[in-house]
């Protein structure tokens, strides 16, 4: 039997929140109706959201057990890099860019947009017949397929009968994404694609102004266009600076925020935000 006992699930982990603790040891919330104090336990979660099934619609822990361990290392690198004096290493640097990539992965925006684009791509390989080997190539390497995948993806389907395609689509749109044909959650097996784009890119750390602090909204990471750059606070007194490298880098950067950088980056975690922004006090967050 597959143990089945948790069901607050957090989507943005608990020690990311706790970080932006203020230093009287409470977290603030901003919503919609107003600002308060809150509990990491009840905020940037949903019930059951790493729930899996097995075929026999069994549910399992197994996912967010495994998340929980992963998290547990993640606290450890944190930790590390919230001492200024610390010299990080290029092992640090690939930890983070597993840890950022996680994060854009498992939001549930994310998941839900997985089983869409899993149906849009359905759509296309369905009506294989409908184009030319051209067409059905400049079609699918929208769902980042090779053309030469793509071009052995239009041999098979098209050696199949429109009848058969046309079953195999109504077959996966009438899947629940808690399917563990096509579960939700298989949007987390993009994390090792974006994990290597976020190798290629310039990582600093910047560290807070004394007077200043940052934020976090409960959509930390941008959900497209990330090899654009983009900002995220890991605490309330350390951020993450991502931008396009002109050199390869092995190494995190590091280095004080301007006080327009700290303004700009909470600024965009607000914007972002799905329902709630958390920081240190309830005036910063009313700043906002």
């Amino acid at each position: 039997m597959m143990k089945f006992e948790k069901t607050n699930h957090h989507y943005v982990p608990q020690y990311w929140q706790r970080g932006f603790r203020g230093p009287n040891g409470h977290l603030y919330g901003k919503f919609r109706d107003g600002i308060r104090v809150v509990s990491t336990r009840t905020i940037m979660q949903q019930d059951y959201l790493y729930t899996v099934f097995d075929d026999q619609w069994n549910p399992s822990d197994s996912l967010e057990d495994a998340l929980s361990a992963v998290e547990a290392e993640d606290a450890k690198l944190f930790q590390r890099l919230h001492s200024p004096s610390y010299t990080s290493t290029a092992d640090d640097r690939n930890h983070l860019c597993a840890v950022l990539a996680l994060q854009a992965t498992r939001h549930p925006d994310i998941l839900r947009h997985g089983t869409k684009r899993s149906r849009e791509l359905g759509q296309v390989l369905a009506t294989a017949h409908d184009y030319s080997l051209d067409e059905f190539k400049a079609r699918i390497t929208g769902f980042a397929v090779s053309e030469a995948d793509a071009h052995d993806c239009y041999v098979v389907l098209c050696s199949r009968s429109k009848e058969q395609l046309a079953a195999d689509l109504a077959e996966l749109t009438g899947l629940s994404p808690q399917s563990s044909q096509l579960p939700e959650q298989d949007a987390l097996r993009a994390m090792p694609l974006v994990e290597q784009h976020l190798q290629q890119m310039e990582l600093w750390l910047l560290d807070v102004p004394a007077t200043e602090a940052f934020v976090l909204g409960d959509t930390p990471i941008p959900q497209s266009d990330l090899r654009q750059g983009f900002s995220v606070p890991l605490s309330r007194s350390l951020a993450v600076l991502a931008c396009p490298a002109l050199v390869p880098q092995t190494l995190l950067s590091r280095r004080n925020a301007t006080a327009t950088e700290v303004r700009d980056i909470n600024r965009t975690q607000s914007d972002n935000a799905l329902s709630v922004v958390a920081g240190p006090s309830a005036a910063l967050l009313a700043a906002l």
